[in-house]
Formats: C-alpha cells, structure tokens, sequence
C-alpha cells in the first residue's frame, strides 16, 4: 500500500487498488504519529466512505492515538468510573496485562478494552447493579457472541485487579460479577481438510509466495501452533524496539528432523519433517533459509507480523478456492480432527497437538466421530476373533 496523494488533512491515510478497480482505504497508525508502535494494527476503513468522511476518520484515529501517547506519562487518577480503572489497570506494570504473551494483548487484551472504553467507559463502578452488566452484554452480544464474551471476561478482569488495589467500588461489583454466568459462544466446528491445505499449498506456490503453503502444511502436518512455526514480534521486556523470537534453521536438522519447545506450554516437540509428503509438496517451493529464521515473508525479506500473515493467508485461501470461513487456525484442528478420524484414538491426538488433557482435545476434534467410532468397532471385533 502507499499513499494516494500527499495531503496533510487525512494522516495516516493509505489505499489499495483491486483488480477489478475499486479502492480499499485505510489508516495506518504508524503514518499516522511518529514513533508509535509496530504493533499497532492498520485500521480499514469503509469502502464507500467520501473523501470527506475518510479526512474526517483519519484525524479523529490521529487525535485519539496522540492522546493516548500524551496520557502514557500522565500520573493515572481513579475517578470511579470504568474508563479511569481502564486506564489504570493498562499503565501499572503490575497488572496482569503486562504479563500475558504480547499477541494475546494485541489478540484479545486491547480490542475487548477498547470495547469497555467506548460503549461503558463513563459509568461510576460505585453504582453498578447486575441488571448492567445483564443489559451490556445483550448490546455487546448483538455485534457478536465473540465479542460480547471477551467483554464480559475483561470486564471481570478489570474489575478484580480493581479490587485487588482497592479501588473504591470495585470489590463490590466483583461479588456481583461472580454470581452471573453469561452463555458463552458455541466452539468452533470447521477443520481444514487435507484437500484444502493442499489447494492452498498449489495455490500459494503460484501465487509467488510459497511461505504460506509451506506454514499451512508444516501446521496441518504436525499440528503445531502457528506461533511455533511463524514465530512472534514483541518488545522487550526493558521496551523499546520490537524483537523477534520463533522458529529457526537450527532447530532443523540435516535428516529434516524439527525439534522445539512449545511456546504455550513448553513441551518438547520432535517431528521427522521427511515423513510428511504435504510439508515436501510445500519445500518443493519453499527453501528453509541456511541459517537464521524458517520462515520469511517474500514481501520483506523478514518474519512475518501476524497481522500481514493473517492477510496474505486469506487472499490465497480465496484465490484456491478454499471458504472463507476457513481460518488458518483451523488447520490444527484439521490435524487433529484427521488424527483422530485415522487412529480411532484421541491420546495419539492429544499427543500429537500436545495438548494436557484429552478435554482440549475434544475441542479440537471438529468430526462428529462416526469415522472414529467406525475404527474402534473394527478393533474391538478383532479383538473378539
């Protein structure tokens, strides 16, 4: 993407040309202020937007960043209300936000807080009945069960760390919060196929970038995080600069064997990448660097961000012809999912996703468990013979 015109009244404006002619605007905040962080996610903005509207977007995002750039060195006050514990609980160091995996922040820390902020952020806490919190998450609930469930779980995160630092009228409305029970949204039910890993593998190879074909395989192969293959930029634990950790040519072997910890548990993982003729189909294409990270975007030369990942996988996945309610998270599921279809055995699942317990397996097991049910009954009569 690149700038449209240069005009200083839309800051941070950037556009993208479809094929078929049409333009998809955006703000990108990095354009926008100065300094900010890479972190930060390009907002899209609507497609039938005027010049006008798009001017009038862009600096009202541009205003709202720099206020929260000037409010990060501003002593935080609790005045009672939800936005001020917002606030504090995102600059005390202390709080449990700074001690999630940055992607989780980005992932579902920052966006359900933005959510709180915008649609309760002036209510006084002080005052809160259970009707409240009843009625915010049929509003929240109407954009989205997703959205209105993450609300609700950083509503009651905020909350606790209020009543923890003894903020007037948290303690109160957390014993509210803890009798309620919200109905949570249904799990997921779609896995990729192996066909459609596969399209997306032939498909990204003509499409020039063969790192996503060669990601979706190794994931829907060994069931390995995206994560874990892809790796991740965050700061520093001291700030500054963003660094990047993950996946690197060291932890391939010369006979293909990948070895590494788990970056959501820690468990040691060991696969025999040869034994996988989707990940061979994918390096047909795809060259694993000599040294240094495993996996790079061809558009800059460096690990992906996962934002641009994200977006790249769903212009492939479309071109191949693959749904779009496919997500590339769901070729772990399709691994699992496919496990379980072949063995008739959730342990090799769970072992193969590395997952604590079978209940997590389940979960990912996205079958109705005919094929599975299918496998024990043929054992089990074999057994009899």
């Amino acid at each position: 993407m690149e700038k449209r015109t240069l005009r200083t009244d839309r800051p941070g404006y950037q556009y993208r040309a479809n094929k078929d002619g049409t333009i998809v605007h955006y703000w990108n905040p990095r354009r926008a202020v100065k300094g900010c962080s890479p972190s930060l996610s390009t907002i899209r903005l609507p497609d039938d937007s005027t010049d006008e509207q798009i001017a009038a977007e862009c600096q009202r995002l541009t205003n709202q960043l720099r206020e929260e750039f000037r409010l990060l060195d501003a002593p935080v006050e609790f005045d009672g209300t939800i936005s001020s514990l917002i606030k504090c609980y995102r600059y005390d160091k202390t709080s449990s936000l700074h001690s999630v995996k940055h992607s989780t922040k980005i992932r579902d820390y920052e966006p359900s807080l933005r959510v709180l902020d915008k649609s309760v952020g002036k209510r006084r806490i002080d005052r809160l009945v259970a009707s409240d919190f009843k009625r915010w998450y049929a509003d929240w609930r109407r954009k989205g069960h997703r959205r209105a469930s993450g609300a609700i779980k950083l509503l009651r995160v905020i909350i606790s760390y209020g009543a923890g630092e003894r903020l007037h009228g948290c303690a109160q409305a957390r014993m509210i919060l803890s009798d309620m029970r919200f109905e949570q949204p249904a799990p997921r039910t779609v896995a990729m196929t192996y066909e459609q890993c596969q399209a997306i593998v032939r498909q990204s190879i003509e499409m020039g970038c063969p790192s996503i074909g060669f990601v979706e395989a190794l994931k829907f192969e060994t069931a390995l995080r995206r994560i874990d293959v892809i790796g991740e930029w965050a700061p520093t634990p001291e700030g500054g600069e963003f660094r990047w950790s993950g996946l690197m040519a060291k932890d391939i072997s010369k006979e293909m064997i990948l070895t590494l910890k788990t970056s959501k548990t820690g468990a040691a993982v060991a696969r025999d990448l040869k034994s996988y003729a989707l990940v061979g189909e994918a390096m047909a294409a795809y060259r694993i660097p000599d040294i240094g990270p495993v996996v790079i975007d061809e558009d800059h030369g460096k690990p992906y961000w996962e934002n641009r990942y994200t977006e790249k996988f769903k212009k492939v996945r479309d071109a191949a012809g693959v749904p779009s309610d496919v997500w590339s998270m769901d070729s772990r599921a399709g691994a699992v999912s496919e496990t379980v279809e072949a063995t008739g055995s959730l342990e090799a699942a769970r072992e193969l996703a590395t997952h604590t317990t079978t209940k997590t397996t389940r979960r990912y097991s996205r079958g109705d468990g005919l094929e599975a049910s299918r496998k024990v009954a043929e054992a089990r009569a074999e057994k009899r013979k």
